[in-house]
C-alpha cells in the first residue's frame, strides 16, 4: 500500500512540475531544467543538498528565489548573478533539510513575467 502511494505521489509532483515549468504568464517563455530529470533528490545526512539546473529565456532574467512550500517568505533571491542573462546555469546549496521538503523555484523576467518549478528533497 506505501508503495502505491509513493508512486502516486510521485506521479503528482512530476505532472505538477511539468506544468508550472510550462507556465507563461506577461508573454514570457521560460525553460526550467533540473540536472536530476527526476525534479527530486535525497539530502545527505547532514541535511544538506545542492539544487542545479539551468533556466532559459527570451527575455534578460531579472531574479530567482527559493521557496519552502508553505511559508511565505523566500530564504534565497538571486538578484545578481542570474540578472540580465538569457541563459543561467544555477547551483544552490540547500541546508537545513530535517524532513521531505519540496522547494519552489521562481524565475522572474525584466518584463514582468514568472515561472514557477517544484523540486522535492528527500530526508536520508
Amino acid at each position: 500500500m506505501k508503495t502505491k502511494l509513493n508512486v502516486l505521489f510521485l506521479f503528482a509532483v512530476s505532472a505538477i512540475i511539468f506544468i508550472t515549468s510550462c507556465k507563461k504568464e506577461n508573454g514570457s517563455t521560460f525553460h526550467i531544467s533540473f540536472t536530476n530529470d527526476l525534479a527530486e533528490g535525497t539530502a545527505d545526512t547532514s541535511g544538506e543538498f545542492t539544487l542545479a539546473g539551468h533556466i532559459s529565456s527570451p527575455v534578460l532574467l531579472d531574479q530567482v528565489t527559493l521557496t519552502r512550500q508553505g511559508e511565505a517568505g523566500a530564504f534565497l533571491m538571486d538578484e545578481t548573478a542570474a540578472k540580465d542573462k538569457n541563459e543561467y546555469d544555477f547551483s544552490y546549496l540547500i541546508t537545513g533539510i530535517t524532513e521531505n521538503t519540496t522547494i519552489v523555484l521562481d524565475v522572474y523576467d525584466q518584463n514582468g513575467g514568472k515561472s514557477s518549478a517544484l523540486f522535492l528533497i528527500r530526508k536520508q
